[in-house]
């Protein structure tokens, strides 16, 4: 029905950042991302999870702007550790905006969970079987299994309207594979290998999405890693002809028997329930599992037809979209505000224009990003090169005028301007063509780069008709990316002023500030209307309010950044209280899920001490986070308070946070308040137990440190009431 054609328009469409993810796992990547405790390696176990998240980490690792060698990257794990702890985060925050912007309908939500089920269940039987067999890597094994049906995903995302009945079938069913090129052009298998092979990886990846539905007979001299995804994918088909020949391939490709196979299979699907379990994801029967194909030949297109009246386009105006959009507008602002503090902890000139480059293939897919500045006069715009195989550019100068180029366009304009004509782009001139071809690209996204209101260039984004499209959706990530150039070219044209630098920081800090506390405002109307309709149904929730004190909390710091006053209202606080609070809000996040059991010996009516209770919040939360993280493998964690007469300042309370975990270091003891350079990688400082130090010292008390093979405890004394001429400091 729309052979060449339709393959076109999905092949277009096919870019990774396009695909639609399961909601649970974006949303449990991006509280990890958030707690400053999470590490490289939870991180990568929740990456692992996500076919998009993971195939798109393999994408840009093999790119030209992060391979240091010729050897492909073929583990997600060395793929994050290439990326680093930041563009991970901000990988994953900029497809959480893309899924907020792309409504993929709650009807086929559930058909995505199926699909995640059966491609992180392949993931781990292949994993078992090159393990077991020692015939592939494991890691590559993993993604093979994983990613072998993207190319279903990509057809979701190509075809929104048309492909839902499809994604909801069984597709090991006999014809699948002909009705999808009959209705489409092309069919997953194809597609999905095309994908991959726009990796540029020597791999038999590829190979493996392409040939998993073949027949066994032309599977018989290909690569161990083709067999062993073929085998996983075949084990996972309920019907009985297809389990007895599994286990026949099985035996003769790998000399696996029956009593193994099963063992491996009830490990696999047995490892994916707990992963399901744990993120809230219903796992039942598949839509097909339901008939017994064993007996009849199936009609795939009765199905298709079927299952279509079931999906419809919700209405552009429709709740949905509007709440998405709202949200997306939160995320988006959580992404540039991301963005803006990892490029101002790049000092030097080169090290910040390589981090651009990264930055503009992980959040905008261009292929390469091309700066152009004015001369003297204001009446040029010159190539600026910003790498090393960049010498070309510096060839191209075009005078300020009308119908020169797209990028004075862009100049003239004051606003961003492209060549992709069939989305109301302008013509591109002969040098604009000359460009493309030199960055091996379709078109180019322009845009003005404003300091202060003075324009300084005009950034350039070579990219592909697919990859505009996806760059359209998120427009104000170049503007922000241009934004930030232009404040580094700025200082190169104008003489450095220590009055006008102090400026641009304090209006930067202060942007920052009112940006931030944008998204916290919205969640917080959110908790309200969330608490409201609670309690109309009579459900009163403690959570929630503890919840909204955190929110404030993190608002108050936030604030105090830009505030030129430091100083802080105490208030009577009821110290064990806020502990039971605390406790309640990151005992289900982070201690339960560890194995850390929490025991609370509060004293009985401790007296109300007179403090400021979020500084003492953030000290115990410091506190218990770094309790949690040395016990990785479950643990005790005891809290303790107690009333006490302190010399020299009367009656006092003293809180004790007690863990069973390995101990702290000798190196690490004798600089313990002292602020290190830590071992977690990414955002980590090294700095809490230092910032817990001060806090204290400024609210007139003392931390102290007990340590030992066993165990450590902190004790923390806090007066009852301050010393009056003491200052409560922050």
């Amino acid at each position: 029905m729309c052979s060449a054609a339709g393959a076109q328009i999905v092949l277009n469409n096919a870019t990774i950042s396009a695909l639609p993810s399961v909601p649970q796992v974006l949303t449990k990547l991006l509280e990890t991302l958030q707690d400053e405790n999470s590490g490289l390696e939870q991180l990568a176990n929740l990456v692992e999870m996500d076919v998009v998240i993971s195939a798109r980490v393999l994408e840009i690792a093999n790119s030209a702007a992060y391979r240091r060698n010729h050897h492909p990257v073929l583990s997600i794990r060395s793929g994050i550790v290439i990326l680093g702890w930041d563009m991970v985060k901000m990988l994953t925050l900029s497809i959480i905006c893309q899924r907020m912007f792309n409504d993929y309908y709650e009807q086929s939500n559930q058909d995505i969970e199926h699909y995640w089920y059966h491609s992180l269940r392949c993931a781990v039987i292949a994993k078992s079987l090159a393990t077991h067999t020692e015939t592939a890597s494991p890691d590559e094994a993993y993604v093979a299994g994983l990613l072998h049906n993207i190319g279903r995903l990509g057809l979701l995302a190509g075809f929104k309207h048309k492909y839902p009945p499809f994604f909801a079938i069984d597709d090991s069913l006999p014809g699948y594979l002909e009705s999808e090129v009959a209705h489409f052009g092309i069919d997953h298998c194809e597609l999905g290998a095309w994908i991959i092979r726009n990796w540029n990886i020597k791999s038999f990846l590829e190979d493996a999405v392409a040939y998993h539905h073949l027949s066994v007979t032309q599977l018989e001299h290909t690569p161990a890693l083709v067999k062993i995804v073929y085998l996983a994918n075949l084990l996972l088909i309920e019907r009985r002809p297809e389990r007895q020949s599994a286990l026949i391939v099985a035996k003769k490709w790998f000399q696996l028997d029956s009593d193994v196979i099963n063992e491996l299979m009830s490990l696999g699907i047995s490892q994916v329930h707990i992963l399901s379990d744990s993120l809230g994801i219903n796992v039942g029967a598949a839509h097909t599992s339901q008939h017994d194909w064993d007996r009849q030949e199936p009609d795939i297109e009765a199905l298709v037809e079927a299952l279509s009246k079931n999906f419809s386009s919700p209405p552009a105006t429709s709740p949905p979209f509007s709440k998405n959009k709202l949200v997306k507008g939160v995320m988006d602002t959580a992404l540039i505000n991301h963005l803006e503090s990892t490029c101002l902890q790049v000092g030097q000139q080169d090290g910040f224009f390589e981090l651009l480059s990264k930055l503009s293939r992980l959040l905008c897919n261009a292929r390469e990003v091309l700066l152009f500045v004015p001369d003297e006069a204001r009446q040029h715009l010159s190539g600026k090169p910003i790498a090393e195989d960049q010498g070309w550019i510096e060839s191209f100068q075009f005078p300020i005028k009308p119908a020169t180029s797209i990028i004075t366009a862009a100049w003239i304009k004051k606003s961003y301007c492209h060549s992709f004509q069939a989305f109301d782009g302008f013509k591109p001139s002969l040098p604009d063509q000359q460009i493309m071809r030199l960055c091996g690209v379709e078109g180019m996204l322009c845009f003005p780069m404003f300091a202060k209101d003075t324009l300084v260039g005009v950034m350039v984004f070579a990219l592909n008709q697919a990859e505009f499209l996806i760059a359209k959706q998120q427009l104000n990530v170049q503007a922000a990316l241009a934004r930030i150039v232009a404040s580094r070219l700025l200082p190169d044209q104008k003489p450095a002023d220590p009055e006008l630098e102090a400026a641009v920081h304090e209006e930067r800090l202060k942007r920052f500030v009112h940006e931030t506390s944008t998204p916290l405002s919205t969640i917080k109307n959110y908790l309200a209307i969330l608490e409201q309709k609670m309690l109309l149904n009579g459900i009163p929730n403690r959570d929630i309010a503890i919840v909204n004190e955190e929110i404030d909390r993190v608002g108050s710091l936030i604030g105090n950044l830009y505030s030129g006053e430091q100083e802080h209202i105490a208030a009577s606080t009821d110290i064990n209280q806020l502990i039971r609070d605390l406790l309640a809000l990151h005992r289900q996040t982070y201690l339960q899920p560890a194995g850390i059991k929490v025991t609370l010996n509060l004293y009985p009516n401790l007296p109300k001490i007179t403090t400021i209770p979020y500084q003492v919040r953030q000290v115990l939360v410091n506190l218990i986070r770094n309790a949690a993280e040395a016990m990785p493998e479950g643990g005790e964690l005891s809290i303790s308070t107690f009333l006490e007469n302190q010399s020299g300042s009367g009656q006092g309370i003293l809180i004790q946070i007690s863990d069973t975990g390995p101990g702290i270091p000798e190196s690490v003891l004798s600089k313990l308040f002292t602020p290190v350079e830590s071992t977690k990688g990414g955002e980590h400082g090294g700095i809490g137990l230092s910032i817990s130090h001060d806090l204290v010292k400024g609210l007139c008390g003392s931390i102290a440190c007990r340590t030992s093979s066993t165990g450590t405890t902190f004790d923390i004394r806090l007066p009852i009431q301050a010393n009056p001429h003491s200052k409560l400091i922050n």
